[in-house]
């Protein structure tokens, strides 16, 4: 009986705890964005949505400009705006636009990573224009939260984006034994949003970037790849497209020379559009050498990036310190500018002769 009672008295108090608001009385932020005004002044805008029956979602936005880069007196600023309290427990997306992430984010995302009602899941991105600018698109009906976060979202699942949060960001920025990145927005055809590549970290400042492009690659050695499609030449000049449906990574770590890692990619595919005639087993070989030939290429040059930028997305140190006992920051160091990589690519084409 004591224990029953125990039990039933346990959510009283937690809610207790709790601090209470009413949604009619609060302006729930969905998307945040910050610019650079000058050479010391910060402009926040923040997103918020309207409801109204039997309507799409309108966006209400409230701007303002601060001197600091504290994300907390830029908020507390544009409080001063609101009809209503502002909140940030819904925030699903965050834009930084270039000239702030050149900066810095390490006080920006310092409140979100403080406030217990933000979720560790917001998605983290840098504009290609002002984030002002981007939160003003065109999203329809759905607003620009869930936009941009469904954007993001299917990007990551099924395409080219590498996996990324606000958790996967501080984790990289703060562990030292790897760099950050985030995805780059932009303004496209028609005004609609899109994403126009990765941007590298250099502890939390953003120094170079990966066009969408050679996204591909980078996923198929930094994360669980899913879907996407690349085209190639064949060396008869013919030009095929082929769609990965699934891949897998593994790192293998010399534990007697560490300045030596192997990259394993195994990737499965099928062909997409193709120029040529008919599809022959020999050329079907052909088309899987092609592609692992490109896949070592470019992996290879973009790992020499990352050594001549002296940063590691890859989080190679990481790996590289858990494999082997006693392995300092050092002796990474030491290592990184000279570390051999060797892409070991497998590519199997399962199926030809489809067109999309």
């Amino acid at each position: 009986m004591k224990r029953k009672l125990l039990v039933l008295l346990i959510p009283l108090f937690l809610t207790g705890c709790l601090e209470k608001e009413i949604l009619d009385d609060v302006n729930i932020i969905t998307v945040v964005g910050y610019d650079m005004e000058g050479a010391d002044q910060m402009k926040g805008t923040v997103v918020i949505p309207v409801y109204t029956q039997d309507a799409p979602v309108e966006s209400e936005i409230i701007e303002s400009t601060s001197s600091t880069e504290v994300s907390k007196d830029i908020l507390t600023h544009l409080q001063r705006k609101s009809s209503d309290p502002l909140v940030l427990g819904k925030i699903s997306v965050v834009i930084y636009s270039e000239g702030v992430a050149e900066k810095g984010l390490t006080n920006l995302v310092d409140t979100l990573q403080r406030d217990a009602s933000v979720g560790s899941r917001v998605y983290l991105t840098v504009g290609r224009e002002d984030a002002n600018s981007i939160m003003k698109a065109k999203f329809g009906n759905r607003g620009a939260a869930a936009y941009i976060s469904n954007l993001i979202r299917h990007n990551i699942e099924s395409r080219d984006v590498p996996k990324t949060n606000l958790h996967l960001f501080l984790y990289d920025l703060y562990s030292k034994d790897s760099d950050p990145f985030l995805p780059i927005l932009k303004k496209g055809e028609g005004g609609k949003v899109e994403i126009d590549g990765l941007a590298l970290f250099k502890g939390d400042k953003m120094i170079s970037e990966i066009s969408n492009e050679k996204l591909i690659f980078f996923k198929l050695i930094a994360d669980k790849y899913t879907e996407g499609t690349y085209a190639l030449k064949l060396p008869k000049k013919e030009q095929v497209a082929i769609k990965a449906i699934a891949s897998d990574r593994k790192i293998e770590v010399n534990k007697k020379d560490p300045s030596k890692l192997t990259i394993k990619v195994k990737l499965s595919g099928f062909v997409q559009q193709y120029t040529g005639d008919m599809i022959t087993p020999k050329i079907k070989h052909e088309m899987e050498k092609a592609f692992e030939k490109e896949i070592i290429k470019e992996s290879k040059q973009m790992i020499e990036q990352f050594k001549e930028l002296e940063i590691d997305p890859l989080g190679l140190q990481d790996l590289v310190q858990s494999h082997i006992r006693g392995f300092h920051k050092k002796e990474w160091k030491e290592i990184y500018p000279k570390l051999s990589v060797e892409i070991k690519p497998e590519v199997m084409i399962t199926e030809t002769g489809v067109i999309e």
